[in-house]
Formats: structure tokens, C-alpha cells, sequence
């Protein structure tokens, strides 16, 4: 292995590995924490005495020569990274001090009662044992190193006796080697590891011994589990390649998020890991030399320690991406190589202008083959063509790229038909993707392989997939619409609704009445051009009606530009209108969710000025989740990119409306009537049921369920605002059955009934032109 020269030696990396079992440990104990609340909290899950069946004697003196084996095996460790891996040592010692400060609070917390018993009250191992399961860890030793299976073993042996001797429990046992864990992988995930990448001197002569004597490395690309150097030769320049098993597991991963977006057929059968891409590349650059396909030649594949070496001779030609434009004869040589890479039955996988090289005798070579399949599929080469011919017709033209294509790939016109509907971003490298984005060089392609007659006769077929957020949007809303009607099958609805009070029934509708008024208010605050109050009414009146077909957001948002663009507004001022009142909508009803959170107390019951402790948990659980996703660059980028447009179009507005008193107020005004017109309506429909809610919890339920409206894909939020509604309300101990009648009532009032009126409202404001 190597030798780090300094206890914090530079150049560290994160396995990925190493986080997943990260999290799968702190999820390991979430869930015995959570199992320890079905039994009771003194209970006894020990190993009763007769199962072992030795003296007592006996099994002290095997607990002192296990605990005698454990230091033993440790001291080992630390004397082995003292001379080997010095890193090891500080980042072990640290684990261990981590180990024993979480054992310290698991057993805390089993003294206050609020797990089962992990040991006696004193004299408990599981302090001992999770610093020795910590220390083991965090030492990061090489798989099959005599130590770490000594290791193992020791504290094995350690655990057992600790329960033949009633110092742990079963669950001691458990929560001692997941806290002890999740301390080594915390520490290695957070100072990072020494690459298990081989050092160059070693790497150096294994290549000797294989007859590749190279003269030095120079490295050209390093990451995590791979790195790429320069080198040279007898013979000339060689490329090489060095894989490790830092980022296990990562390959298929993505390999099997490939398969997932697309189908095996297209991406192949998934490699395990970086060894064997590079053993798979390996292999297809045999293949593919030996059917005459100019790539680059394999000098040799060792391994080399842990890793595994591919020694390559680059190819020396011009990029397609770097040749000057001309005609169709440019891409000649490609097509007519990639024809003989398809005949061998070979695909590449990852073809781009940058992976075709135009050779001095002209010829074309094929490089950049870490994703190349041997015995491809009939998609997978079609996917190969299709690449080519987007790479070259972003160089010499549509038509020069189609003219090589038929002179030199000679496909049938049954494979063109093949060809047409894969012209699409989706089958295409992200290279690509980014060149030919906002152009028509897609639409002019798909013109162009159509048949004479067709060209522009139907719409191009196109290939999507829907999605992340979209999918689980519509599992959320189906799941709710399910969680939903379980809770219905358990109500007599009938007998509920013959005793609903009419009365109350009448006052949630004047609540309803009145959220109309509150939206139009916030519309009018910040319009540009004075409007009426009563025909901003009827537009939100008449929203009720597009909510029905059109998720709750964005029809109300889209009908509200329409009319403001009626009045004369400019669209984009329009635009910035509206986001200016949901920015204003959306910062007041945070802070009333806030003050009502903080204000209903303990329970609804008792309030206090003090927030519950479920309350804190929640916000600390929030603030955590946001610090996670505002870490991940990917998160912020999403951000930015999502928020960005939306601050730079509505901040001058604003701006103003924050300079101006009266608009503000009148906005702040519209977004209470709003909120309030809405909780009068489910209060006064539980009264209807003669049931009520104390006020503050009564406001988080609302504002709760209305948020996860918003954000459901389903019209007006059906079945994911009913769900989230009779959930927050059994939360705070109404029964199943008058919360479901209570949310139907309140549904009917702000949601079914309005929708006839807003639909004659939306005809008589389109026959007037208002919108």
C-alpha cells in the first residue's frame, strides 16, 4: 500500500461507498430507536443464562482473554499504521472518541427510559465495544488484511461474552456496533481516506514485468477510483489508466439509473464496477481492431495491487469537432468505420465529435470507449448512427450529414425509418444534447430522413420521459387519493351528512365568498393600472372554474396574466404583477403558519407561548433538510437557476411595493382575507358537526393542507388537499369519522360549489373581453 509521508497526508478523496453505508447505519439506528418504542422501556432483551450453559468462572476468564484480544488487535492496528498508513491513526483515535460519546448518549438514553435496556445501569459494554468497532473502521485496512479479520473476530468474541455476562443485551450488542460504525464511516466521509489507488513506482514496474517499460507518468486526469497519466515508451506515446475500488459500487449505480431512464437494450447490461469498464473496454478494443476498426491499440492490462492498469496507444488524428467545415466527404470516413464496428457487432455507446478522429490517411478512428458494447443490439448501434450524424451535421450541414450517411453507412429505407423517431436529445451524450440545444438541427434532420411526400405532413414523434418530480408527484397525489377513500370505506356518510348543521354549512360558504375578495385585493395592490375592485373579484370567481381542470397554481396564475394583459398591461410587466403578489402571499401566510405553530402550544388545548417539543423536533428536522439541500451544488444550482429569473423580474416591483405603505397594506389585507375567509369555511364546516378546533392549530392545519394543494399535479389539489387536511386534523384528536365529513363539507364549500358559478362568471368575462 502506500506510504503517506505526514499523519494528514494531502490528496485525500470520500469514497462514495463510504456514504451510503453512512446512511444506511444512522437509518439502522433510527429504526432501533423506533422498534424500541414497541417494547417496553425497561425491557430485558438479554440471552437467559441456560442457553450458554458454562460456569461463571469460565466465562470470565474468556471475557478477560477476549478483552485481552481486543487491545492486542488494536495496538497491532495502531503500531501497523504507525509504520505503514500514519493517516490511519489520528483518523482511528478520532472515530474511537466518537464512538464513545454517541455510546455514552445511546446509553443515556436507554437510563431515561426511552429505549429498552442495552446493559446494566452500570458497568455497561457498550461504551467499550463501540470505540474498538469504531477504531476498526476508521483504520480504513484493506480487505483481506490478516488484521481486520483478527479484528472482527476479537470483538465478536467480546460481544458474546459481554452477553453470557448480562453487561449487554441484544440490543446493547446491536446499538453498540451501529454507533460504533456510524462514528468510523462519520470520520472517514468527513477528513476522507487515502486513495487505494496504486503509487506510480509501483504501477511503474508491474508494467516493467509486462514488458511496457514506461519512462514516467504525468498525470492528465485524476478523481476518485480513477486516474489517467502520459507516458512514453520504446515504441512511442501510451496513455494509461488506473482504476482502484474507491468508487465501488459507483458504476453501477449510474449504469442502473441508465437503465431505469432507458431500457437495457439501449444502455446494455451494466458493468459492477470500474474494473470492469475498463476490463469491458479492454475487450471491445480487441474486438474491434480485429474487424479492421482503427481504435486505440491495448498494450496491456495488469493489476497492480488493488487497481487495475489498461496501458493504451492513442491515436493521432484530427477531432471531428476541429475539422474546418466543408461537404459530405468529411464524414465519409466515419460512417464507413462505424459500419464496420456495427458489422463486428460492436456499439459504441458515447459517440461525439470529439470521439471521432479524422486519420492522415483518410481513415477514421473511434476513441473514448468506456461505454462500448460487445454484441450490441439492433437500438443500441441505431443510437451509434444517429450520434454521428448529429456530431456531423453540426459541422458540415443537414444535408452533407445525410448525403455521407447514404453513401457511406448504406442503410435500407426501413433502417431510416428506424432512425427518424431516435432523433430526439433524449438518446443522445450530454455533449451533444448541449451543442444542438436551441437550434432546429433535430427538426431538420427528422425532415430530412422522411420520405419526400411526409416532410412536414405530421408532427415529429418524440421521445420523453416524464420526469423525477412529475412521477412523484402523481405517486404522492395517488397515494393520498388512496389513504383517502381507506378512511371514507370507515364512515356512514349518510347518517353524517343527515345531521350536519345547515346553518354553519351557510356561514363556510360566506367564508369562501370571501377568500375571492382577499385575491382580488392582492391582485389590485400592485397592478400597474388602476382596476376595478368588483371585476377582480369575478376574475378569481372565475379561476374557481379553471381549477378544475388545471392544477391549483398555475391556472389562478395564468388567468390572473390574461386578465391584466386585457386591461393593457404588457405581458411582462403582467407576469411580474402576479409573482409579485404570490412573493407577498407566500412570506405572509409563512409568518401567520409560524406565529399560529408557535402560539398553539403543547396542544391545542393547553397553548402556551412556548412551542411543543415535537414542534422544535419538526423545525430542527427543516432546518437540517434545507442545510442538506442547500449543501449539494447540484440543489443550488436548480436554485438559481429556478429563482433567479423569477427575482430579477419581480424585484423592481417589489421594491416598490415595499416602498409603498398603502399598496403593501392592502396586499397584507387581500392575503388575511384570503387565509381567513378559508379557515372560517373549515371551522364553520366542522361546526357543522358539531365539532370544533382551537384557533392557532385550526390555522396550521389549514395552511398546511392548502401548501400541499399547491404543490399536488392534480386539479384544484383533489385528493392530496383532502388526505393532508383529515390528516392534520386526527393529528390534533378529532375523530376519523367528523374529520372526513368535516374536510368533505369545507371541500364542497370552497372547491365543488363555486365551480358552476365561476364557470357563467368565466363565460361572461370572456364574451366582455376582460379576459
Amino acid at each position: 500500500m502506500r506510504r503517506a509521508r505526514s499523519f494528514w497526508p494531502p490528496g485525500r478523496v470520500r469514497r462514495p461507498a463510504d456514504v451510503t453505508w453512512l446512511l444506511a447505519t444512522v437509518g439502522a439506528i433510527v429504526a432501533l430507536g423506533l422498534l424500541s418504542q414497541l417494547l417496553p422501556a425497561r425491557a430485558e432483551v438479554g440471552v437467559p443464562d441456560d442457553v450458554w450453559g458454562l460456569p461463571q468462572l469460565l466465562l470470565s476468564v474468556a471475557n478477560a482473554v477476549a478483552s485481552l484480544a481486543v487491545l492486542a488487535v488494536l495496538v497491532a492496528i495502531a503500531a501497523d499504521a504507525v509504520r505503514r498508513r500514519r493517516y490511519a491513526l489520528p483518523a482511528a483515535l478520532l472515530a474511537s472518541g466518537l464512538g464513545v460519546l454517541l455510546a455514552v448518549a445511546a446509553d443515556e438514553a436507554a437510563d431515561a427510559g426511552w429505549t429498552v435496556a442495552l446493559g446494566p445501569a452500570k458497568d455497561s459494554a457498550v461504551v467499550p465495544l463501540a470505540a474498538g468497532v469504531a477504531f476498526l473502521v476508521a483504520a480504513d485496512l484493506p480487505h483481506g488484511r490478516r488484521l481486520l479479520a483478527l479484528g472482527h473476530a476479537a470483538l465478536v468474541a467480546a460481544a458474546c461474552c459481554a452477553l453470557a455476562l448480562d453487561s449487554l443485551t441484544v440490543p446493547g450488542v446491536v446499538a453498540a456496533a451501529l454507533t460504533g460504525t456510524a462514528a468510523g464511516l462519520g470520520v472517514r466521509v468527513a477528513a476522507g481516506v487515502v486513495p487505494a489507488r496504486p503509487p506510480e513506482d509501483l504501477v511503474r514496474s508491474v508494467l516493467a514485468r509486462a514488458g511496457v517499460p514506461v519512462d514516467g507518468l504525468h498525470p492528465l486526469q485524476q478523481e476518485a477510483g480513477r486516474a489517467r497519466y502520459t507516458s512514453k515508451d520504446d515504441f512511442g506515446e501510451v496513455l494509461v489508466t488506473v482504476v482502484d475500488p474507491d468508487r465501488r459500487g459507483v458504476t453501477l449505480a449510474r449504469r442502473a439509473w441508465r437503465v431505469l431512464r432507458f431500457r437495457t437494450l439501449a444502455v446494455g447490461h451494466p458493468a459492477l464496477s470500474l474494473r470492469g469498464v475498463l476490463e469491458r473496454q479492454a475487450l471491445v478494443s480487441a474486438l474491434a481492431a480485429s474487424a479492421g476498426v482503427t481504435v486505440p491499440a491495448v498494450v496491456a492490462l495488469v493489476a497492480a495491487g488493488p487497481g487495475l492498469v489498461l496501458v493504451e496507444r492513442p491515436l493521432a488524428g484530427t477531432r471531428l469537432d476541429e475539422v474546418p467545415d466543408g461537404g459530405p466527404e468529411v464524414l465519409l470516413p466515419g460512417f464507413r468505420t462505424l459500419r464496420r464496428l456495427h458489422d463486428a457487432g460492436l456499439a459504441h455507446g458515447a459517440l461525439t465529435a470529439q470521439a471521432v478522429l479524422l486519420l492522415p490517411g483518410g481513415d477514421a478512428g473511434l476513441t473514448d470507449l468506456a461505454l462500448a458494447q460487445p454484441a450490441a443490439s439492433e437500438l443500441q448501434r441505431d443510437l451509434d448512427v444517429v450520434a454521428l450524424l448529429v456530431a456531423g451535421a453540426t459541422r458540415v450541414g443537414v444535408d452533407a450529414a445525410v448525403t455521407a450517411l447514404r453513401t457511406a453507412y448504406v442503410p435500407d429505407p426501413a433502417a431510416e425509418a428506424r432512425l427518424t423517431p431516435l432523433v430526439q436529445p433524449l438518446g443522445l451524450a450530454r455533449p451533444l444534447r448541449r451543442a444542438v440545444s436551441g437550434t432546429t438541427v433535430l427538426d431538420d434532420l427528422r425532415n430530412a430522413l422522411v420520405a419526400p411526400a411526409r416532410r412536414g405532413s405530421s408532427a415529429a414523434p418524440r421521445l420523453e420521459r416524464f420526469r423525477p418530480r412529475t412521477v412523484l408527484s402523481v405517486i404522492g397525489g395517488t397515494v393520498a387519493v388512496y389513504v383517502l377513500a381507506g378512511q371514507l370505506s370507515d364512515v356512514e356518510l349518510g347518517s353524517a351528512l343527515a345531521s350536519a348543521g345547515l346553518g354553519w354549512f351557510a356561514v363556510a360558504l360566506v367564508g369562501s365568498a370571501v377568500t375571492y375578495l382577499g385575491a382580488a385585493l392582492v391582485l389590485n395592490a400592485f397592478a400597474p393600472t388602476r382596476l376595478p375592485l368588483g371585476r377582480s373579484t369575478l376574475v378569481q370567481v372565475a379561476a374557481s372554474f379553471v381549477t378544475l381542470v388545471t392544477p391549483p397554481t398555475v391556472g389562478h396564475l395564468g388567468l390572473n396574466v390574461r386578465y391584466l394583459q386585457r386591461a393593457g398591461v404588457p405581458v411582462a410587466v403582467a407576469a411580474a404583477t402576479v409573482g409579485v403578489g404570490q412573493v407577498v402571499t407566500v412570506v405572509v401566510t409563512v409568518v401567520l403558519l409560524l406565529a399560529c405553530g408557535w402560539l398553539s402550544g403543547v396542544s391545542p388545548t393547553r397553548p402556551s407561548l412556548l412551542p411543543s417539543g415535537e414542534v422544535i423536533a419538526v423545525l430542527l428536522v427543516a432546518a437540517l433538510l434545507l442545510a442538506l439541500a442547500a449543501a449539494l451544488p447540484a440543489t443550488r444550482r436548480a436554485l438559481r437557476r429556478r429563482v433567479e429569473p423569477l427575482v430579477r423580474r419581480t424585484l423592481p416591483q417589489l421594491l416598490e411595493a415595499v416602498s409603498d405603505p398603502r399598496r403593501l397594506a392592502t396586499a397584507v389585507v387581500g392575503v388575511l382575507l384570503l387565509n381567513g375567509g378559508n379557515v372560517l369555511a373549515l371551522d364553520a364546516s366542522l361546526r357543522a358537526f358539531s365539532t370544533s378546533l382551537a384557533f392557532p392549530a385550526l390555522v396550521v392545519v389549514y395552511l398546511v393542507g392548502s401548501t400541499v394543494g399547491s404543490a399536488a399535479p392534480t386539479p384544484g389539489g383533489l385528493g392530496a388537499v383532502e388526505a393532508s387536511l383529515v390528516a392534520g386534523l386526527t393529528a390534533t384528536g378529532l375523530p376519523v369519522a367528523t374529520a372526513i365529513t368535516g374536510v368533505l363539507a369545507f371541500r364542497a364549500a370552497t372547491f365543488w360549489l363555486p365551480a358552476p358559478v365561476g364557470w357563467v362568471t368565466f363565460v361572461g368575462l370572456q364574451r366582455r373581453r376582460v379576459i
